[in-house]
């Protein structure tokens, strides 16, 4: 399996290719990154993404999900996003730092350890949820859920899975994915998720309303 690894920048991405290990790196332009990537022979591509150091979606981390998420599109195949965090600062005042980030993300994808992530399509809620959901007051806390249908105004969202967090960037909402940071923001006026997850009633108001899928 022909895999290329990509380290997306803002003038430059570092690119790894090769199967079990890299035997091709370089470094393409931004603007032609693209054209590239379409006379690669590769079965999965693989983008790096940054979040911050505390874990929290950046501008950087959407950017980057949209240019995969292009790719994903435009070149027809499979597209696995990967945690790139410390990649570049591991190769900081060294040269060639672009595709030597990209070995490091290319060999993160192949020991198949955490912070690995693919593109899987939204899963759906009722239409009458969408629609209790709009008609309900407040602040509005979306947690776990992927259906960027329930977005509205003064709407946060808590997703993990970055590919549906940036879905619902795009659509104007705050997202974070660690809970520390739902404190400042709390509390909400209604909560909708999946049964199960109690752990957010916390962060809801009195007389609050809880929508448990």
């Amino acid at each position: 399996m022909r895999i290329v690894a990509v380290d997306y920048g803002e003038k430059r991405c570092g690119i790894a290719i090769g199967e079990k290990i890299p035997s091709e790196v370089l470094t393409v332009d931004k603007t032609k990154v693209l054209n590239y990537l379409q006379q690669c022979d590769a079965h999965v591509i693989v983008v790096g993404i940054p979040f911050s150091m505390t874990g929290r979606y950046s501008k950087q981390t959407f950017e980057c999900i949209g240019f995969a998420e292009k790719l994903m599109k435009k070149l027809q195949k499979k597209v696995f996003l990967v945690d790139e965090r410390l990649s570049s600062k591991m190769f900081q005042n060294r040269k060639h730092v672009d595709s030597l980030s990209a070995v490091e993300i290319f060999e993160r994808f192949v020991s198949n350890g955490s912070g690995i992530y693919s593109f899987e399509e939204p899963q759906t809620v009722p239409d009458e949820v969408v629609e209790e959901v709009s008609k309900q007051p407040g602040k509005l806390l979306i947690a776990h859920l992927s259906d960027v249908r329930l977005c509205r105004e003064n709407c946060v969202v808590f997703q993990k899975e970055p590919y549906y967090a940036y879905l619902f960037h795009k659509k104007g909402c705050r997202v974070e994915r660690d809970e520390r940071f739902l404190e400042d923001l709390a509390p909400f006026d209604i909560i909708v998720t999946w049964k199960g997850s109690i752990e957010f009633k916390r962060f809801l108001s009195p007389g609050g309303k809880m929508v448990c899928l």
